[in-house]
This record gives C-alpha cells, sequence and structure tokens, in this order.
C-alpha cells in the first residue's frame, strides 16, 4: 500500500471503537440462534496474569476464569457452593487453589474443597468446572449444550519464522456465526471489501472446513486458504506472492449473551526477503511490518462491522449464483447447534433450502 493511504487508515482506526459496535436502531427485534457447541475463545493469554481471576461472560452465563502459580488455567462456575459467594469479585489465588472471599474455602484445580478459612472441616463440594485449552496465546472452552465432553480439539499453530503476533477484540452485536460465514460469501468481496477477480472453492470434514479464495487487491495478486474449526475458530492463511508476503490470522467467534458477541483475532507476518538477515535486524523490521500489516487486516474486516451489527439471520435466504460455498457453510454449522432448538430457530432448516437452491442453480 503506498504510504499516502496510510494516514487516513490509521486516523480512522482511532475514532473506530467508538461506532463499530453500536446498532443503528435501539429497538432490536431480531430472534437470537442457539448457543452453538465446540470450543470458543474466553480471554487472550496476556489477559489472565499469573494469579488473575477474572469474572466473564460466555454462552448467556458468566463463568470464572483464574491462573494458578503454576501457570494453569481454570474455568469454573462463578459462585461458590457453600453459600453462594461469587468467586469473581473478591475471590483470590493461592497457590494452585482458588480461594472464595466469603468463609476462605479454597478449591484445588479439580474443583474440591480442600479447606475453610476458618480450620473447619471442609464440606463435600466441589466446583463446576468447564474444559479448558490454552493455545497459541488464547484461552479456549468447550461448549456443550448435552454436557458431552470435546471430541475435538484446535490444532497448535507452527509460527516458526514469523513475527510475534499482533491482537486486537471488539465486542459486537448479533450472530458469532457470521465471523466464518463472512469468509464463505465469496460476492461480498468484491461490494463490501473492493477485491477483483474473486474465485473461491471450499470442502468440508466433520469439524472442519477449508476454503480456498483468490483475488486482487488493488492490483496486486491474493492467496488466502482459510480453516475452520467448528463455529468458533478460524485460521486464514493469507499470501501476497509478488512481495513473499505471508500472514497468519487466527479469528475467534465468542457469543456471550442473545445477540452479543465477542470477536478476537490475532495477525502473525513473515516476509520471506528478510530471511537473508541477522536476527537483531529482523525482529526491528518485524515489529514494524506486523504493526502495518495488522492495520491493514483491522481496515478490511471493519468493513463488515456495520453490517454484522445490524444484519438478521435469513433462515432460508434467496441465493443468487455463486453463492455454493455459502450455504454449504451453513449445512456444516448446522451439525454445532443443539438439536432440541424452537423451530423458528432450527438453522438446519436452511439445509434442505441449500439442496433446493443448489438444483436451481444448476439447472
Amino acid at each position: 500500500m503506498p504510504s499516502a493511504d496510510w494516514q487516513p487508515l490509521i486516523c480512522g482506526l482511532k475514532s473506530l471503537g467508538v461506532h463499530m459496535n453500536q446498532r443503528q436502531s435501539s429497538v432490536d427485534t431480531r430472534q437470537p440462534l442457539p448457543y452453538a457447541n465446540g470450543w470458543f475463545a474466553i480471554c487472550f493469554s496476556h489477559e489472565l496474569k499469573q494469579g488473575a481471576v477474572l469474572a466473564l461472560p460466555f454462552m448467556g452465563q458468566e463463568l470464572v476464569v483464574y491462573r494458578t502459580r503454576s501457570g494453569q488455567v481454570r474455568t469454573v462456575d462463578p459462585y461458590c457452593p457453600h453459600l453462594g459467594a461469587h468467586l469473581g469479585h473478591g475471590g483470590k489465588v493461592e497457590g494452585e487453589n482458588l480461594v472464595c472471599p466469603f468463609h476462605g474455602l479454597a478449591f484445588n484445580p479439580e474443583g474440591h474443597c480442600i479447606r475453610t478459612g476458618i480450620g473447619q472441616k471442609p464440606p463435600c463440594a466441589k466446583l463446576p468446572h468447564k474444559q479448558t485449552r490454552e493455545s497459541n496465546g488464547v484461552v479456549l472452552v468447550w461448549n456443550s449444550s448435552g454436557g458431552y465432553p470435546p471430541d475435538w480439539e484446535i490444532p497448535e499453530l507452527d509460527t516458526t519464522g514469523f513475527s510475534l503476533p499482533a491482537y486486537s477484540r471488539y465486542d459486537l452485536a448479533g450472530y458469532a456465526q457470521d465471523m466464518i460465514e463472512n469468509s464463505a460469501d465469496m460476492l461480498h468481496f468484491a461490494w463490501v471489501h473492493g477485491f477483483t477477480d474473486v474465485a473461491m472453492s471450499h470442502q468440508t470434514d466433520s469439524s472442519k472446513m477449508e476454503l480456498n479464495l483468490s483475488a486482487r487487491w488493488r492490483g496486486v495478486p491474493l492467496h488466502m486458504h482459510v480453516t475452520s474449526h467448528g463455529l468458533g475458530y478460524v485460521l486464514v492463511k493469507s499470501q501476497m506472492p509478488r512481495f513473499g508476503v505471508q500472514v497468519k490470522t487466527r479469528g475467534f467467534a465468542t457469543q456471550t449473551r442473545p445477540l452479543e458477541w465477542t470477536f478476537r483475532w490475532s495477525d502473525i507476518v513473515r516476509v520471506a526477503y528478510l530471511d537473508r538477515f541477522p536476527a537483531i535486524l529482523r525482529k526491528p523490521a518485524y515489529a514494524l511490518l506486523i504493526k502495518l500489516a495488522h492495520l491493514w487486516f483491522v481496515r478490511v474486516v471493519s468493513d463488515d462491522f456495520p453490517i454484522w451489527n445490524n444484519r438478521r439471520y435469513v433462515a432460508d435466504p434467496k441465493l443468487i449464483a455463486g453463492e455454493g460455498a455459502l450455504m454449504a457453510y451453513r449445512r456444516w454449522a448446522s451439525q454445532f447447534y443443539p438439536h432440541e432448538v424452537e423451530p423458528q430457530l432450527d438453522i438446519r432448516g436452511a439445509e434442505q433450502t441449500a439442496q433446493k437452491i443448489s438444483a436451481k442453480l444448476t439447472e
């Protein structure tokens, strides 16, 4: 991007957070979707320091996330089973244990009460906990409407040779599934983001969906390989071969409340040309490049925010040619929602619609 183009971009970003999360109307009549099953981010690792105790919204409830002295991360229900004190307000970490602010009951990493604060015999009590993983700087929590254990995992990301990450987080209105659906919406890349010569292919495999996109941005060839694991995580590997630039973007979408969700993402960058330089020179170069790359991604993705904040979920969309990947995404996404949902919220109905539309598009 020419240097003159960066000034309005940087100036615009200074005020971006003021308006990006606001709906145009104060009355929201949209129907929410049910909470999806799978792995979802609850915070970045750098937000959870050693000994920290955080109360965070997650899938229509509040959870307490804490980090022990040894670095373990645990996620538990917020209320002490003794007399209901909120562990996220005044609770503290002592060594490996979470201690209630009310009577000093201490709970070990497995959730068992092991002592009281006044020397009494601890009650037979246990804190319900959520399956939690920490991966590449993000804390993820498993959500299951049926209480089932995880049956798939988020793979670790190879960051060898890349810069340190840059992070962003935005609280948005609407539907968390829009993050990944957006990647499968080929036509919007031209209309919303100004890409040209857009082409896309897709394939699905159990909990994973992959998309390959090629396009041009301001005449520069751009290739993206998009891999989604469930509805809460997407990895985008972007390449600009002309400049030898690679960017890996991890996006995380978490529904926190009905029609409210948090969008987190991180970027890392690698430039082939810099590999020939010693580390002492690469480090400051990458420190600058990751800022510029992240600014570009913020600028591009933020064009979607006003749409995401105000769009309604349409279960039977009236499609046009070129939207095959989008409806393949809808069919794939339906597996992550609970079966026992209200009919008007059952997004699996989109699968039957998609089959009919696909037949029409191929006639």
